[in-house]
């Protein structure tokens, strides 16, 4: 039996690969979020089905299935948004101190003006012991030798920046 330009086998062919594709584009979405394997060959799936009834069927058959794909991507985001589905793909809630999102360690700007010794090479940045705490700095630009003395002369978050302390002769 022909149908559009094609025997029936072929269409089954080309809207299987079409759904494989769509089923796997799913499985990415709603299994295994991120940009994984599955979501690219879901999509090279689904552009395979359409190949298949342009090389098998001509061109009228590839639009029809193109149109099909179309059509059930469409369906699929107005299901998407009507089951909600995109809350649970996106954050939509606020990222405040409060609620617990936050990176600057607390307790660093005590350290403003405080002298060091550096206990690794700040090339610019390194770690430095102030009295019995051991920080993570970053030197005003320069190069500071392990065990030189250093000033603290800014602290910015997480950003400690400190200078060699000259000493005098």
């Amino acid at each position: 039996m022909t149908v559009f330009g094609g025997d029936m086998l072929q269409w089954v062919y080309s809207l299987a690969l079409l759904v494989m594709g769509f089923a796997l584009v799913l499985l990415e979405i709603f299994v295994i979020p991120g940009f994984n394997i599955f979501g690219v060959v879901g999509f090279l799936t689904a552009v395979a089905g359409v190949g298949y009834a342009y090389t098998h069927m001509g061109g009228l058959a590839a639009g029809l299935v193109a149109g099909l794909g179309l059509v059930g991507t469409a369906v699929l985001v107005r299901l998407m948004i009507r089951v909600r589905a995109w809350d649970r793909l996106v954050h939509s809630g606020g990222m405040t101190r409060e609620q617990g999102f936050d990176s600057v360690k607390p307790g660093r700007d005590d350290l403003l003006g405080q002298a060091g010794e550096a206990l690794t090479t700040l090339r610019p940045a390194g770690r430095v012991k102030f009295g019995d705490r051991v920080v993570d700095v970053v030197s005003e630009g320069g190069y500071i030798e392990r065990g030189s003395a250093v000033q603290v002369l800014k602290v910015a978050g997480n950003r400690v920046v400190v200078h060699p302390v000259v000493t005098e002769i």
